[in-house]
């Protein structure tokens, strides 16, 4: 009886990993990698201009703030200056309605006081504004 001649493979004793498979992984690691470092530094520009926001925020809330409690000013008026942080602010005052007052000759005002903070960025010049309403109302002035 004639037998049949099979070739069967020696059983693989060596295990190892390709040098393409080597490729492939670092590949996907460096793919990984660079998205995840990428959305970190998205993440502190962001945080960089949030604190910035909330910076001109307070500044101009202070400063519209201190001018509200300024008695002497009055409709019509412009004020500006520069803070120690570089930030220019410019605030203006406007007559919104005027009434009768205590006086004939100091009338009950109304007033729209608004703040403008201007600063300069790599993209230009940026702004913020606020504006609140202040009423005006005269002294009584006391003879003695």
């Amino acid at each position: 009886m004639r037998q049949a001649f099979s070739y069967r493979p020696a059983p693989c004793t060596e295990a190892g990993v390709s040098l393409l498979e080597v490729l492939i992984a670092v590949s996907l690691l460096g793919i990984g990698f660079t998205a995840i470092f990428s959305g970190f530094s998205t993440a502190l520009r962001t945080i960089e201009r949030v604190d910035h926001s909330a910076q001109v925020t307070d500044f101009a809330v202070n400063r519209l703030n201190e001018l509200e409690l300024d008695p002497n000013l009055g409709p019509g008026q412009q004020l500006s200056g520069v803070s120690d942080s570089g930030l220019r602010w410019q605030a203006t005052t406007a007559l919104v309605d005027e009434r009768p007052g205590i006086d004939p000759d100091h009338p009950t005002q109304l007033m729209r006081m608004e703040v403008r903070v201007s600063w300069k960025t790599n993209k230009g010049d940026q702004s913020f504004a606020l504006q609140t309403l202040k009423l005006r109302i005269p002294r009584q002035e006391v003879s003695p």
